[in-house]
């Protein structure tokens, strides 16, 4: 993820869905991921 490959994000963000059974928002789910994986 921190060297730009997004798609790597796929799996976290996954499950993260899965632990909130899908009523995450992807999106949100998906810029924290990636806001963390670059601080």
């Amino acid at each position: 993820i921190r060297d730009g490959k997004v798609e790597a994000a796929g799996a976290v963000i996954g499950a993260v869905m899965k632990a909130m059974g899908g009523k995450a928002d992807a999106a949100r789910v998906r810029e924290l991921v990636i806001e963390r994986a670059n601080a």
